[in-house]
């Protein structure tokens, strides 16, 4: 089972001791015995031709903003009497790239951010949220607003992929469902293995066999136990690294659905009222790098609960400047 070591919480401006996001990763820092920091990102504010009239520096006006902002910090801090390693940090700059020279500096093995749009993922490329989803190295967990304090349903969205990729999907798929396994655990969730798959090759049968019907109906059939055959070794090899005993612990739930993955994700996650969806994320580079992955962006502009990305291994972060 994965856990966490080092966590890095990045505060919102409205941030205080009762906000639930916060209140859940010092939840997951104590369960983990977890480093936890703090960290208040402020934009860059130079004063430029406003710095005469106000009779300031920009050196002057950010050491007063730094030393406010700190003194907030410590309030925060005290309030929270924590129990455990924690810290504060305070940094200039824009918060996503904040976010992620912390991540590479100081090794943080998680993210989590309470998600900043209201609806509750903005798709728009300026945003921290989908920045961060792109190219933070680490998971990255974004929370509602009104994060519940207990989950009773955690979906693991697992992608079998092509045959041909199996071992990558495979390694993928077994982070994804470590995840979901050991957040499940204080909480006692249900955890819901979710694979969507369609067989779109299917729609050409026609253009070369006399009884299309059929042969579609044997695609999707052998499509279907391939897809089942995925999901048992999947659930093997997790019985195999926990023990029988404690697998059995486990509230397992597995899905194998036909249909199309960016449509009918979300649909199984309202389905089964996920507070949580795990799920992997592959981030592209040059001109496809404002995306990630077709299915994974469709899949997460639709969801109203909380998510938690992950990067498939050798992810490699692009310059941040």
């Amino acid at each position: 089972m994965k856990r966490f070591k080092n966590i890095l919480f990045v505060l919102c401006n409205c941030t205080d001791e009762t906000s639930p996001s916060l209140r859940r990763a010092i939840a997951l820092a104590k369960i983990n015995q977890a480093d936890l920091t703090l960290l208040h990102v402020l934009p860059k504010h130079p004063l430029s031709s406003y710095s005469k009239k106000l009779g300031i520096s920009n050196q002057e006006f950010k050491d007063k903003v730094e030393a406010h902002e700190e003194a907030r910090l410590h309030r925060l801090f005290s309030s929270l009497e924590p129990d455990f390693g924690i810290r504060t940090e305070l940094r200039f700059g824009k918060r996503y790239i904040e976010t992620i020279h912390a991540v590479q500096s100081e090794s943080f093995d998680l993210v989590i951010k309470e998600a900043d749009a209201d609806g509750w993922l903005s798709r728009y490329l300026g945003s921290d949220d989908m920045h961060l989803l792109r190219k933070c190295p680490c998971p990255v967990w974004l929370m509602k607003k009104d994060e519940k304090l207990d989950y009773r349903n955690i979906m693991a969205a697992v992608d079998f992929g092509t045959r041909e990729d199996k071992a990558n999907s495979d390694a993928l798929n077994q982070s994804i469902l470590d995840l979901a396994c050991s957040l499940s655990l204080p909480d006692l969730a249900r955890v819901h293995i979710v694979n969507v798959y369609d067989v779109p090759q299917s729609g050409f049968i026609s253009l070369w066999v006399e009884n299309p019907e059929k042969v579609e109906q044997e695609m999707a059939e052998d499509e279907r136990r391939h897809r089942q055959y995925r999901m048992e070794a999947l659930l093997e090899g997790l019985k195999s690294k926990m023990g029988e005993e404690a697998y059995h612990y486990l509230s397992l739930r597995p899905h194998v659905v036909p249909g199309i993955p960016d449509r009918d994700l979300p649909k199984m996650a309202d389905t089964i009222k996920a507070d949580l969806v795990v799920m992997g994320t592959v981030a592209r580079t040059g001109i496809a790098g404002v995306i990630v992955g077709n299915t994974a962006e469709a899949v997460l502009s639709q969801l109203q609960c909380s998510v938690l990305a992950i990067k498939p291994e050798g992810f490699e972060c692009p310059i941040l400047k």
